[in-house]
């Protein structure tokens, strides 16, 4: 028997009794949206696999035995129970239930937007690679804050105004500047449909690749703790503990044209990977303490974190693809 180390309370089960998947639920997740979920992490048609509740309180021993009737999911739009759940075969045999090896994409909590001047140089001081980078915040995010500033004028997720006062806002990228690169082999720039000529040649400074977020809000969405599913109302959901009161909210729209509105597969693509960082059974695969103390070196404190390399290659990144847009 194997369970999560994760903080959560909703648990899925093979017939071994090994925990496969999970989430924390806030209330707002229905049987109709998991079912959209496992689309995504389990690599088998649904019609081969069903969801039982387990019968025995507590943490179960006997799941593939000891459980109720299946889980109908198909326009069950009743919230699903926190509790355990067993994945068999819908004729309730134990099944192999393979999951999706895909990762998602990583990120990591961007600060680039919060200057207030985007003409003031940043030089970021690399300590282990010697080397002194001049980071310049150009035209184009200069554009692209204003205008998302100008379009949502609140917090897109909380709905907290900012009427004009923009210390505690961040515009933030739906796709993430550090991948750049996928960016272009995903040919996103070609769903772009607006028309302002700053967006640079790229389009990833385009306003419909950005949203008006509160910095507490910006954090969780950029390490997929919360995502917005346009497939559901634009419902946001919490992948974690709801502290903050973000689950269950609708995102806040503006009236603005369509061709200026955050474009719908851009929250799709970055719910889908929510989901992949969050369901699986080891549990968030990226999450990075953002808690570095004044007068410590950030960039010491990054490289020398778990997964540091990949954390620093990130922010060094974003940064850089400021420049190469």
């Amino acid at each position: 028997m194997s369970r999560a180390t994760v903080r959560r309370n909703v648990h899925f089960l093979n017939g071994e009794n090994n925990e496969i998947l999970g989430f924390w639920q806030n209330g707002s997740v229905s049987w109709s949206q998991i079912a959209e979920w496992m689309h995504i992490v389990i690599i088998l048609p649904s019609t081969q696999y069903a969801f039982f509740r387990c019968l025995e309180s507590g943490n179960p021993e006997n799941p593939a035995t000891n459980h109720g009737p299946s889980v109908n999911l198909s326009g069950n739009n009743n919230a699903v129970h926190p509790g355990y759940y067993v994945v068999l075969s819908a004729n309730g045999e134990p099944l192999d239930i393979p999951i999706t090896e895909e990762r998602a994409i990583p990120r990591s909590v961007s600060y680039c937007l919060t200057n207030p001047d985007p003409r003031v140089s940043i030089s970021i001081s690399l300590q282990f690679y010697k080397v002194v980078i001049l980071i310049v915040a150009g035209q184009q995010i200069a554009a692209f804050r204003q205008r998302v500033r100008e379009r949502d004028d609140c917090c897109v997720v909380t709905g907290i105004l900012a009427e004009g006062d923009y210390d505690a806002f961040e515009a933030a990228h739906i796709f993430p500047l550090a991948h750049l690169d996928l960016w272009r082999s995903g040919q996103w720039s070609q769903k772009i449909e607006d028309d302002f000529p700053d967006v640079g040649d790229s389009k990833i400074h385009s306003i419909q690749n950005g949203i008006l977020l509160a910095e507490h809000a910006h954090t969780f969405f950029d390490k997929y703790k919360i995502a917005i599913d346009p497939d559901d109302n634009f419902k946001i959901i919490s992948f974690v503990k709801d502290r903050f009161g973000f689950d269950g909210r609708y995102m806040i729209q503006s009236n603005y044209p369509q061709h200026y509105q955050p474009l719908r597969s851009l929250l799709k693509y970055h719910f889908r990977m929510a989901v992949l960082c969050n369901m699986k059974a080891r549990g968030p695969e990226y999450d990075w303490d953002e808690d570095i103390p004044p007068g410590m070196d950030p960039v010491a404190e990054i490289s020398n974190s778990e997964q540091g390399k990949l954390r620093f290659e990130l922010v060094m990144a974003e940064r850089l693809n400021h420049l190469v847009d």
